[in-house]
């Protein structure tokens, strides 16, 4: 658990949900999909790549962990961003005593 090595701002959204009118729960069309919660500092892991050919086209999945102080209302389908990338949280789960790991995904096409 080092500050130190926390050097990153990122910004952590939530999906916005919406009343449907049936009881259940939509994302609403246009820009405001996503709601920003906290923008915290981050350790940003060294990314891990994997490239591959589908339906004729290349497809790059790049995963990089960030490692921030400990939040327990990071869920999976929440995005996290970082400069001008945009990555969709796989996993998020307690690392340290006081950490937790955000597993993020991004895909370039």
């Amino acid at each position: 658990m080092s500050v130190a090595k926390k050097d990153k701002k990122i910004i952590l959204q939530k999906p916005n949900l919406v009343e449907d009118g049936a009881g259940g729960w939509k994302t609403p069309q246009g820009e405001d999909k996503y709601l920003s919660v906290a923008t915290v500092w981050a350790e940003a892991w060294k990314p891990k790549t994997v490239t591959a050919q589908a339906t004729g086209t290349m497809l790059s999945e790049l995963t990089r962990n960030h490692v921030i102080w400990r939040r327990s209302d990071v869920k999976k389908g929440w995005r996290v961003l970082y400069k001008t990338h945009i990555y969709s949280v796989e996993h998020a789960y307690d690392y340290e005593k006081n950490e937790t790991m955000v597993v993020c995904k991004e895909v370039v096409r």
